[in-house]
């Protein structure tokens, strides 16, 4: 309810990842679910149970009422301040994708450290997983309903590691403040952040005990199935691969968002020491392809994956805006044809004809790239007055200028 009250107030979502931890309310954390020494799970922290050090420095400052004679404006950066140097800040919607400072349904500041803690987690719960995950008397077909999340539990931390790969981070600065205003987040990070989602396409992470597979029969009359369980290609029965390939798909999709492969085109070209797009496409491809399944059942999760990984590397070939981008996503499927076609196995063959088909296919010549024409830049004519409005004029100006007659605008019919 502090969540909503917070809204009432005025305060937006703070999606920040501070180094004080759960600062607030206004926050969509993940549950904090703890492994102990004895391989057992820790409940008592999941949700924090008080408001946090931003709700109260936002609350401070937006109601705050000062004796009269008081500096304002002094006193409004004193908060500011002290809350910064505590790392109490605010990032919000627009910055979830871009750095790693700032997530949706994520703990922690070190990305990469937590979704390794959170496989752990993950992989200790997997291990007791049975009948006991739903009550006696329900059939064993809902045992799934339980199954998805925990086996999913990782997903919104695989969000958040892989905005390091190619991430910025940067803080709001006004001039004359003396705060750096954008970084790149080093490759150590970069580098960590990638280990712990390659650990995340591992086969013994994706294939589920025997034990689970067997105790999931079709669903019965009246249990009807919801969006909320695993897809299928095996009818009513419980799919034993698909699993994996929701999850290694959400993995891949992340690390291969357009935006994030031309910024690892980019940041390559500007510092050598962080990973470019060739180098990330190299160890997803390595991490999946040579992968050595223990089991027959492994094998097949493999090549599954196999597919999932070249038809993300054909999405960014045929759809990424950015022409670097498109260039490096072809070589790689050029890289991953030559290694297929000197296979004899089925999976492999059906891979390399698909790739050629893909490389091969018809096309329209490139449109022209949206949104990289130069902006306007008349320096009159602005829509609702947005240009004044980003020099901080006041509302008062803004009425005035919208009432009176005389100011200038243009339109597809000419200048008025």
């Amino acid at each position: 309810s502090a969540h909503e009250v917070g809204h009432t107030i005025g305060l937006g979502h703070n999606y920040y990842n501070s180094s004080a931890g759960r600062i607030s309310v206004m926050d969509y954390p993940h549950p904090l679910v703890e492994l102990n020494a004895d391989g057992s799970l820790d409940y008592s922290e999941v949700y924090d149970t008080d408001i946090g050090e931003w709700d109260i420095v936002a609350v401070e400052y937006g109601y705050q009422d000062f004796p009269e004679g008081t500096d304002e404006a002094a006193e409004l950066q004193r908060i500011l301040d002290e809350a910064w140097e505590d790392d109490v800040r605010y990032m919000s919607n627009q910055d979830v994708a871009t750095t790693p400072q700032a997530d949706q349904w994520a703990l922690g500041t070190d990305m990469a450290a937590e979704l390794q803690r959170m496989m752990d987690v993950r992989a200790a719960a997997m291990s007791r997983f049975g009948e006991r995950a739903i009550r006696n008397g329900r059939p064993m077909a809902t045992i799934e309903e339980a199954l998805v999340p925990l086996y999913l539990h990782h997903r919104y931390q695989v969000e958040s590691t892989a905005t390091a790969v190619g991430g910025v981070a940067y803080t709001y600065a006004m001039r004359g403040d003396g705060l750096t205003p954008m970084w790149r987040v080093p490759a150590g990070e970069q580098n960590a952040a990638l280990d712990a989602l390659m650990r995340t396409l591992e086969l013994p992470e994706l294939a589920l005990p025997e034990s689970v597979l067997q105790s999931i029969p079709p669903r019965p009359p009246g249990y009807r199935g919801t969006r909320e369980l695993f897809p299928r290609y095996t009818g009513s029965a419980f799919d034993a691969v698909t699993p994996a390939v929701v999850a290694g798909s959400h993995t891949v999709a992340q690390l291969l968002r357009p935006e994030r492969a031309a910024r690892m085109v980019q940041q390559a070209a500007l510092d050598e020491s962080l990973p470019g797009l060739d180098d990330v496409l190299e160890r997803v491809i390595a991490t999946v392809f040579e992968a050595g399944p223990a089991t027959d059942y492994e094998r097949r999760i493999q090549t599954a994956l196999e597919a999932v990984v070249v038809d993300g590397i054909q999405r960014l070939a045929a759809d990424a805006t950015m022409f670097e981008v498109r260039a490096e996503a072809s070589s790689a499927l050029r890289g991953i044809h030559a290694r297929a076609s000197t296979l004899d196995e089925p999976g492999a063959a059906l891979i390399a004809a698909e790739i050629e088909r893909f490389l091969a296919r018809p096309h329209q010549p490139a449109a022209p790239v949206a949104g990289v024409t130069a902006p306007p830049g008349a320096p009159i004519g602005q829509p609702a007055m947005g240009y004044l409005d980003g020099l901080g004029i006041g509302q008062p100006t803004f009425d005035w200028l919208e009432s009176t007659d005389e100011v200038c605008s243009w339109d597809t019919h000419g200048w008025h």
